[in-house]
């Protein structure tokens, strides 16, 4: 499964359960031509460009290119001799950013973990310490359902979050702060200091989400502290919440974003957790987290 849909591949992916059965793929993944650059395009940004018929390529130059098409074909350079780890790296990044974007589906920038029987998704720009805390987490038994990417489904009146693949991406100094060797840990693509921690995960089923956890960062408080929003504070800026959410927009998404973004806050509790500047000890944050949405999460959940 990659984020909740049935994939057909056929580049191996180690880091994708196989699903016994013929079903119907809902996506396929094969190797074959990716241009360059795209000659329509109506829309770049570094290394991702859009076609007038809302193709997407993500290409980085000299390792690695993909093709997206209408949320459910996927195209990998044929001429690319990149590595199984970083071909999964940008399939499980901007490339899954792509087909959830194409899809309809909400995709959240955040990291997500089980605390008890609720899925929590923790949220913020890169540096926030999202993938810190999974890890953390993970460490303490927590099973990850996702890193980075949080795709949101709604069924029943609930918010749900399709499992990712459980590897956690972290930074030098994360993992030294988790007590982790970083050299230890897989490299994610060459000549980048990220490495991949391999968590617990949990099963295919989607999950219920009950918080989820904005991050933030002020220099003027001395402990973390966290609080519960409400109203559009809640969930603006969309930015800091959606996962390339000008790719989203791009895709004819920004009515889309803002109606999902407006329909979980009332579905799902929203807090914002702010930390200090500098090192923190991450098992305060942890402990911050897990007990605030362990008990109200729940009951936020069932709408």
């Amino acid at each position: 499964m990659y984020y909740g849909f049935r994939l057909r591949t056929s580049v191996p992916l180690p880091s994708l359960p196989a699903l016994a059965g013929d079903g119907v793929p809902d996506l396929t993944l094969r190797r074959g031509v990716v241009p360059d650059r795209l000659p329509d395009a109506v829309w770049a940004s570094p290394f991702v460009e859009i076609a007038i018929d809302g193709t997407v390529l993500v290409r980085i130059p000299n390792v690695v290119g993909f093709l997206v098409r209408g949320g459910c074909q996927l195209i990998l350079d044929q001429d690319s001799d990149a590595e199984t780890s970083v071909i999964e790296t940008f399939l499980f990044g901007a490339v899954a950013g792509a087909v959830l974007h194409q899809r309809g589906i909400l995709p959240l920038h955040a990291s997500c973990v089980m605390v008890g029987d609720i899925a929590v998704a923790m949220a913020g720009v890169s540096g926030r310490g999202k993938s810190t805390l999974a890890g953390i987490m993970s460490l303490r038994g927590h099973e990850v359902v996702c890193d980075d990417i949080c795709a949101i489904g709604f069924h029943g009146g609930r918010a749900f979050v399709a499992p990712g693949p459980p590897r956690v991406r972290l930074w030098p100094d994360a993992a030294e702060l988790l007590g982790l060797s970083h050299d230890g840990l897989q490299t994610a693509r060459p000549n980048h200091p990220k490495r991949v921690l391999a968590a617990r995960g949990t099963d295919a089923a989607t999950k219920p989400l009950g918080a989820l956890v904005r991050l933030g960062i002020d220099r003027r408080l001395q402990a973390p502290v966290i609080r519960r929003l409400a109203g559009p504070a809640a969930i603006t800026p969309v930015e800091e919440l959606v996962y390339r959410a000008r790719l989203g927009r791009r895709l004819d998404r920004r009515i889309g974003l803002f109606q999902d973004m407006a329909r979980l806050a009332t579905l799902v509790p929203i807090y914002q957790m702010v930390r200090p500047e500098g090192i923190v000890d991450p098992s305060l944050l942890v402990d911050l987290v897990a007990s605030t949405v362990g008990g109200g999460g729940r009951d936020g959940a069932d709408g």
